[in-house]
């Protein structure tokens, strides 16, 4: 059998939707399993020489995972072998979530690979399965439903993005700044004042999103909880912020970051925030992973 799991690059937060929103974007990994190829781990694309060959890799375990939980229910189950190889377009650490892709792949190939012991076609399991296991719900959600999710108290509600909307990733080539670290950063208590900013820019944030209103979106991603502290580990990127925003431009950190998403505009397009930057025009994923045999 040989199976291959498509899954999205996703921007959690969108600004004031701190560990709540999460957006698809149409830039994905794919890993595929071949169960009758000699077993081993390969990498290609982003983070090929770094990520680990020996079956430690989130994908694995993220595999292994699923295969004791599913085990609780049916006895007897397991994989057979497999090699296993990753071609990877998210970049790594720059917070268009990368491991939570990793996480939702595991998941879904070792439920496909059950078969009727499997996780079935209920998306909930695989998002909860790799949430649980990777520790980003906000990254997790839209990998598997695709375009824009909200999470509240474990609920998951997915919503279209209005088609109009143009998303673009900036990301600096030299910074990459671990989720652990970015969160480590963040104040344990903020003033209630700051909360209520993003109570209301949250809702502003869902509106604006699924009009395509972008003039309300240029206002609605501003945030107060999590973005200055976070931009202060790279001030580089604050200037760039900065500058795409004086050009009228809707833009916000990518997660943790330190990579930026922002949204072109009619008569305002992304500027070219120069070298040592990469830049990708990337649309909504109106679907999350997908497994397909052959």
């Amino acid at each position: 059998m040989r199976l291959t799991a498509r899954v999205p690059a996703t921007s959690a937060n969108l600004g004031p939707g701190f560990d709540c929103f999460g957006l698809a974007l149409d830039l994905c990994n794919e890993v595929i399993i071949d169960a009758e190829a000699e077993p081993g781990v390969t990498w290609e694309g982003e983070g090929a020489d770094e990520l680990p060959t020996d079956g430690t890799d989130m994908v694995s375990r993220a595999m292994a995972a699923t295969v004791r939980r599913q085990a609780e229910h049916h006895r007897g189950v397991s994989l057979p072998q497999f090699a296993l190889r990753g071609v990877n377009r998210i970049p790594l650490e720059r917070g268009l979530g990368s491991s939570s892709a990793a996480a939702v792949a595991g998941t879904a190939l070792a439920s496909a690979l059950l078969g009727p012991a499997g996780l079935g076609d209920d998306p909930f399991s695989t998002f909860a399965y790799a949430a649980d296991l990777e520790g980003h719900p906000d990254n997790a959600a839209p990998a598997v439903y695709g375009g824009l999710t909200v999470i509240a108290d474990g609920f998951v509600r997915r919503l279209d993005v209005h088609p109009s909307l143009r998303p673009v990733v900036l990301i600096p080539m030299g910074s990459r700044v671990p989720t652990d670290e970015a969160r480590r950063a963040l104040p344990e208590q903020v003033p209630l004042r700051d909360a209520v900013y993003n109570v209301a820019h949250g809702a502003l944030a869902v509106t604006a999103l699924t009009t395509g209103d972008p003039d309300l979106l240029l206002v609605a991603l501003r945030d107060r909880l999590h973005e200055q502290v976070r931009l202060a580990l790279v001030p580089e990127v604050r200037g760039v912020m900065e500058t795409v925003r004086h050009a009228q431009v809707p833009v916000c950190l990518s997660g943790s970051g330190p990579a930026l998403l922002a949204f072109d505009r009619e008569h305002a397009p992304v500027p070219d925030p120069g070298e040592g930057w990469r830049l990708l025009r990337v649309p909504v994923r109106r679907v999350g992973v997908e497994v397909v045999e052959g």
